[in-house]
């Protein structure tokens, strides 16, 4: 899955909005000039690139893009793809919310007839660049079919998106008051790892949940959950984490846990513990 995000390397952690050749370059299905061939007479084809234009109106810049990988090869080119914009005054302004959260609106499409266009409240955290995104049981997505596409029906979205905002700060700070014993990361880390692996898989078995807590960088050792709720996302999604498994004839081996693979499983996943951290936010 390729993917381009705006945050530079420099010390300022300078934020910018993406340009047309930077889109072009991660996500090429964005700019798909007409459908899939082969798709329903009634489908109706709104470029991608259009919607970034009307929401660009409405004060929203692309931030991080990226597309689905695809093996056949007449879908090259019109895949599902996934583009999360920041409001151009965060983003003019340097705002970061509350612990260095940013608001963003998450919007994914194909071109090939497989999916309507459908926006999502999400947030970005900037010390591990995480992408995370709203659950639906608190804040609701917004799906607009190809054939409703109007500069209104992204207004009215980008408005909805705006509107949830505050309600998905709040929560954020919340969670950084609620402090954690070790049993109840613990239980966190368990059932979290459980929704990303089924009860058979190997990893379950091998890795810990003491594995999924540890701190990636400096910073990350509080034991708040919204800290506690970051770290074990980021050990999830982007894998990487080592541990040992035991294969019929070859004995104990070495392996790493898999990134999550594609954005219907990432967003299913993301969605999942933000449900996940807000029953133990309320409990």
């Amino acid at each position: 899955m390729n993917s381009i995000e705006s945050v530079t390397a420099a010390p300022a952690r300078v934020f910018r909005a993406l340009s047309s050749d930077d889109l072009r370059r991660c996500a090429p299905s964005v700019f798909a000039e007409h459908a899939r061939p082969g798709v329903s007479a009634r489908y109706t084809f709104v470029s991608t690139a259009q919607v970034v234009a009307l929401l660009g109106a409405e004060g929203w810049e692309p931030v991080r893009a990226s597309e689905q990988r695809v093996r056949l090869e007449d879908r090259v080119g019109y895949q599902m793809h996934e583009i999360r914009f920041a409001r151009r005054a965060d983003l003019e302004a340097g705002v970061m919310k509350i612990g260095n959260t940013r608001p963003e609106m998450i919007v994914q499409n194909a071109h090939d007839g497989t999916r309507a266009y459908r926006i999502d409240a999400g947030l970005y955290r900037l010390v591990c660049r995480n992408g995370l995104t709203v659950a639906d049981t608190d804040f609701a997505h917004v799906s607009i079919r190809h054939m409703d596409v109007s500069a209104a029906a992204f207004a009215k979205a980008a408005q909805s998106v705006a509107e949830n905002t505050p309600r998905a700060l709040e929560a954020v700070a919340k969670w950084q008051a609620v402090q954690l014993s070790q049993v109840t990361r613990l239980e966190f880390a368990r059932r979290a790892a459980a929704l990303r692996w089924s009860a058979g898989n190997p990893v379950m078995q091998a890795l810990t949940p003491e594995k999924l807590l540890s701190p990636v960088r400096y910073g990350d050792a509080a034991t708040d959950l919204w800290t506690t709720f970051n770290v074990v996302q980021e050990h999830l999604a982007r894998g990487g984490d080592r541990y040992m498994s035991r294969s019929e004839g070859a004995g104990l081996r070495r392996n790493r846990t898999r990134p999550v693979a594609g954005l219907v499983e990432g967003q299913r996943l993301n969605k999942a513990l933000w449900s996940l951290a807000s029953e133990f936010a309320n409990n």
